[in-house]
């Protein structure tokens, strides 16, 4: 009888705990919602939106200042559309027909792209078309740029806030 009442106990307990839990995940879940939706209609607005908000950093080993930015303003969400990425040597020379790679996604929900966005054309004077981005839902982004010229490859690692 008295293991009967512990185990009893026991179950009731873990049950409790696993109630509480889903209610603490689930306000977390809605405090993150509201969040990201203030984000989303405000805080990211001046970055990334056009040539002039471009967002510039060195690349990872320092081998090239990269600057982004979207060819929309505002950013848009669910439609596919472009961005620019400029690269430069650390002193300011444009870099000239490189290859550039993108891959990227939400890491906070483990998933990629919805669409296969590409870095095909050059436009020239250090600036490259990033072809068919789409951002299907708010939160946050990062764009993974792996930039190769001759013999030096290098990555930049951009994150963007919806």
């Amino acid at each position: 009888m008295y293991k009967t009442n512990a185990l009893l106990k026991f179950i009731i307990l873990l049950s409790a705990v696993s109630v509480l839990g889903a209610c603490a995940s689930n306000n977390l879940k809605k405090a993150e919602h509201a969040r990201m939706n203030m984000t989303h209609h405000g805080e990211h607005s001046a970055e990334y939106e056009t040539e002039q908000n471009a967002v510039t950093q060195l690349s990872q080993n320092k081998n090239f200042k990269v600057s982004l930015y979207c060819n929309e303003s505002p950013i848009p969400m669910r439609k596919i559309h472009d961005w620019t990425i400029h690269i430069e040597t650390p002193d300011g020379q444009p870099v000239e027909d490189a290859k550039v790679f993108i891959f990227g996604g939400m890491p906070m929900h483990n998933h990629e792209f919805a669409t296969l966005p590409k870095v095909e054309e050059y436009l020239g004077n250090g600036k490259y078309r990033v072809e068919g981005l789409k951002f299907n839902m708010i939160g946050h982004w990062e764009m993974h740029f792996t930039i190769q010229q001759k013999k030096i490859r290098d990555r930049a690692i951009f994150k963007i806030h919806m």
